[in-house]
């Protein structure tokens, strides 16, 4: 069967249909204690492991993010380098980004933690010339829970430190960076309509469809993959199955845009057959959600297997191994 011993013979399913990638964690928390090992493990402390992920902003996205920010971005800031936490589950748990800004008497030098809501869990400062107010406890815990469409208001939204004004509208640029930055590169961000000002329940945490990386996609992949072999293996729910089988299909709709590693003059077929994947994902989703765990969807689950195999041979270049994951 196909889910039979499948953790430990992963080697080229799913993501490897796609993209030839080596998903090698950066470090392990437990044997890592060198930076940034320690200042990770602090503001993500349950996380099992970090993921490092280099991005680059285009000049389309540096001109944006300056625009809202209302001010220049560092040139260190053109090419961040962020860290993403996986849980026991092997799931994200967020991202953390190491940011510098100028300050009034010379570099600010921080970090901040977003949770998969892309909400703020945590704002550290670790060196300055500024006031050490600037690190207290009760001034950084403004930021938290802050989002992308919260105001950042010196006076208003976050309380000032008495006499350093311009020190607090340094660190206000630390926590608004990463949300923009984040945001540009990974997540969706939707504008507000008069409708959505009424409160709205809370929509599931993973709206991460623009992502300019194609490895930070299939990371996603990866995650609601486990989430279904695990659901056939009675592990997980139904309802999250259904919720992963719909992800994943709409992520390899999104893949259709990257550029396939081999065989790259043949790009309309291989949009055709993400279209293909991500239609009889759908079905899949529809299918698990009526009747559950059958042979019938045991079989669904096996088409899609095949697909994956016949997108590798023919656009992957190498065998990805899952388990460094």
């Amino acid at each position: 069967m196909l889910f039979q011993n499948i953790r430990p013979k992963l080697s080229g399913i799913l993501i490897v249909s796609v993209l030839s990638l080596s998903f090698t964690p950066l470090f392990s928390i437990a044997h890592e204690t060198e930076w940034p090992g320690e200042k990770l493990a602090a503001i993500f402390p349950k996380a099992k492991k970090f993921v490092q992920r280099n991005a680059v902003l285009t000049p389309e996205k540096v001109k944006s993010i300056e625009k809202e920010l209302g001010s220049k971005l560092r040139k260190e800031d053109q090419k961040p380098v962020f860290y993403i936490p996986i849980n026991e589950q092997k799931k994200p748990m967020g991202l953390v980004l190491f940011v510098d800004v100028k300050g009034p008497r010379g570099i600010i030098d921080g970090a901040v933690g977003l949770n998969m809501k892309g909400k703020v869990v945590k704002v550290t400062i670790y060196e300055h010339k500024e006031t050490d107010a600037i690190t207290s406890e009760k001034f950084l815990k403004q930021f938290v829970d802050k989002g992308i469409d919260d105001d950042f208001e010196v006076g208003k939204d976050i309380e000032t430190i008495k006499g350093q004004n311009d020190a607090t509208k340094a660190v206000i640029l630390i926590p608004r960076k990463t949300l923009l930055m984040s945001y540009a590169l990974f997540l969706k961000r939707k504008p507000k309509t008069d409708a959505e000002k009424t409160p709205q329940p809370e929509e599931g945490p993973e709206e991460l469809l623009e992502v300019e990386d194609l490895k930070e996609l299939m990371i996603m992949m990866v995650d609601e993959y486990f989430v279904i072999v695990d659901y056939f293996d009675e592990k997980e729910e139904k309802a999250d199955a259904v919720a992963s089988a719909k992800k994943l299909a709409t992520y390899a709709k999104a893949i259709s845009k990257f550029e396939p590693p081999k065989n790259a003059d043949q790009t309309e077929e291989y949009a055709e057959m993400q279209d293909k994947f991500s239609k009889t994902l759908k079905e899949f989703a529809e299918a698990i959600d009526k009747n559950g765990i059958t042979d019938e969807t045991r079989k669904q689950w096996d088409v899609i297997d095949a697909l994956i195999k016949q997108a590798h041979i023919r656009f992957s270049e190498e065998d990805i191994d899952l388990e460094s994951y």
